[in-house]
């Protein structure tokens, strides 16, 4: 007890000071860790627009189908399967063009039925299982998914298979281009379907989400048996997947060089549109960042300031202390254990305050990346650098100090005139 009373005998005037030092640093480190979290959740918004935009696939599909705008809807007519996109890619163009790219053919085709008592118009699409399920969201309700060794076997929308009134196991028939009907077993139905770049929606059709542009429902085969169905190998549309994107626009080049006799082939990517839109947002995020860091540097140093001068004013003390025999071990003791105090205060208090008076969405200045809200997002790495930070602010206040303790430069701290 005697050594604490020594030791914080003439603590008092500078009291004021070690606890304005502990709030600034609080408040610095709730800057700091508020930026943190703002930048961790804005690389999480261009994680998830990567996902979604998918810049990497480019997308080659023919002219829309004008037949399938003019399909009956009434009388007794045979039933008819249309593309929805003129079949106009060869197969073999679009390998040699893609440069190793992974290329996934398709067939969209729109089976429509018409009876005296309505219509009924369905999409089919001919697709390989497992590279669609890379692209696409599938999600299995009822049986399983499509296998690229299945023949006569299809899956289908939930919205679908109600309208047909079919379960799994049971078959369907579509008519194929000879005129001959096809039988083929439903072999899965599908709760969620979200096939990626899908066709638009133009005609009335079961669809998962009815409020869609797109298609959002249909039966899926495979390939092969699309292209025994249609008579055809000819692809309306496909998808390139590109495995390094900053080679897109010579993939581009080379398919648009394939198919220049071909005038109504289209060919789309999102490459060049997303990488300027993520240059603009990495722009903006990194002076969000040297703006905080500017502020966090000023104000830990200033609370490095006053920790230095609150030890600096107590030099004498601990010199007369030594003189009297007391350890120098105990002294920087004190000060480590005062020091480590103010960081672990600050470093709790500053990251309370982020995490609970922080914004919950937070839209990150921008001229053209609309990345959507960012949401702020508190991670264990953010507690670790508040930590580091706190304590690497401590140290540069009380280090002056332990450093003259640890060399017992006494004699010229007791001849100074006490502060």
């Amino acid at each position: 007890m005697i050594y604490a009373k020594l030791l914080f005998g003439g603590f008092g005037r500078r009291g004021l000071e070690a606890i304005t030092a502990a709030v600034i640093l609080a408040l610095t480190n709730a800057l700091v860790a508020s930026g943190l979290m703002i930048i961790t959740g804005s690389y999480d918004a261009m994680s998830r627009a990567e996902r979604d935009d998918r810049p990497d696939i480019i997308r080659v599909k023919a002219r829309f189908n004008r037949a399938v705008f003019e399909t009956p809807r009434r009388g007794n007519l045979p039933p008819l399967l249309l593309p929805v996109y003129d079949p106009l890619l060869d197969p073999g163009k679009l390998v040699s063009a893609s440069q190793g790219a992974i290329v996934l053919m398709r067939q969209s085709l729109l089976r429509n039925v018409v009876s005296p008592d309505g219509f009924l118009n369905i999409y089919v699409f001919g697709v390989e299982p497992e590279l669609e399920r890379q692209v696409g969201v599938f999600s299995v309700a009822q049986g399983r998914f499509l296998r690229s060794t299945d023949q006569a076997a299809a899956v289908l929308d939930q919205a679908s298979a109600n309208a047909l009134a079919i379960k799994v196991g049971d078959p369907i028939t579509i008519r194929k281009a000879d005129g001959l009907d096809l039988p083929i077993t439903v072999v899965g139905i599908l709760d969620q379907w979200a096939l990626r770049d899908a066709p638009p929606r133009t005609v009335e059709a079961p669809a998962l989400r009815p409020e869609a542009d797109v298609a959002s429902g249909g039966i899926l085969i495979n390939l092969s048996m699309s292209q025994q169905i249609f008579g055809r190998p000819a692809l309306t549309d496909a998808l390139l997947i590109v495995p390094h994107p900053v080679s897109i626009p010579a993939v581009v080049d080379k398919l648009q060089e394939a198919f220049r006799l071909e005038p109504g082939v289209f060919i789309s990517e999102r490459f060049s549109r997303f990488a300027r839109k993520v240059h603009d947002f990495e722009l903006s995020l990194a002076f969000f960042l040297i703006v905080c860091g500017a502020a966090a540097g000023l104000a830990g140093a200033f609370a490095a300031y006053l920790l230095h001068d609150v030890c600096a004013d107590r030099r004498q003390q601990h010199a007369i202390l030594i003189a009297l025999g007391f350890s120098p071990f105990r002294s920087t003791l004190i000060l480590v254990t005062l020091g480590f105090c103010v960081a672990l205060t600050g470093a709790i208090a500053g990251t309370l305050v982020a995490a609970l008076a922080g914004p919950a969405h937070f839209s990150m200045p921008s001229l053209m990346a609309d990345l959507g809200a960012v949401e702020p997002r508190l991670t264990p790495l953010i507690g670790g650098v508040i930590a580091g930070l706190s304590m690497l602010a401590v140290g540069c206040g009380l280090t002056p100090t332990m450093w003259r303790l640890s060399r017992a430069v006494v004699a010229g701290e007791i001849t100074e005139p006490a502060s």
